[in-house]
């Protein structure tokens, strides 16, 4: 089953790698380089999962991911996981706070992102 996933993240190497894991495991990927062309696509697109990068020029994730709840476009409701290398106390709150549903470190594993597709997309 392939679904479109959307992929936020600032770091040309970070965006490769996830986008390959997704291929792999059989999805669809777009790419947004900050949180303001997350939240453009989000508007126009239905996506069934975002990953989102929480530190990025223009917008960050925290604010693209209130904007996205927010909003009234196509991907309001889908799952945001955070994409963050940020391991400070505090994190999953501000996460939670800003509407992500989950937290996926970085550098990303292909395993730990199979597990999360598992759990979210079930939900979804």
């Amino acid at each position: 089953m392939s679904t479109c996933i959307l992929v936020v993240e600032d770091d040309f190497a970070n965006q490769r790698v996830a986008s390959l894991f997704l291929k792999k495991l059989g999805h669809d990927v777009d790419i947004a380089e900050n949180g303001s062309q997350a939240l453009e696509l989000a508007l126009k697109n239905e996506y069934c999962l975002i990953f989102m990068d929480c530190q990025m020029p223009v917008m960050d994730g925290f604010e693209a991911a209130r904007q996205i709840r927010a909003s009234k476009g196509a991907s309001q409701e889908v799952p945001i996981i955070a994409l963050t290398a940020n391991v400070v106390c505090g994190i999953e709150a501000d996460c939670k706070e800003a509407g992500m549903n989950d937290i996926l470190n970085k550098p990303v594993q292909l395993g730990k992102m199979k597990e999360m597709l598992e759990r979210w997309l079930k939900q979804s």
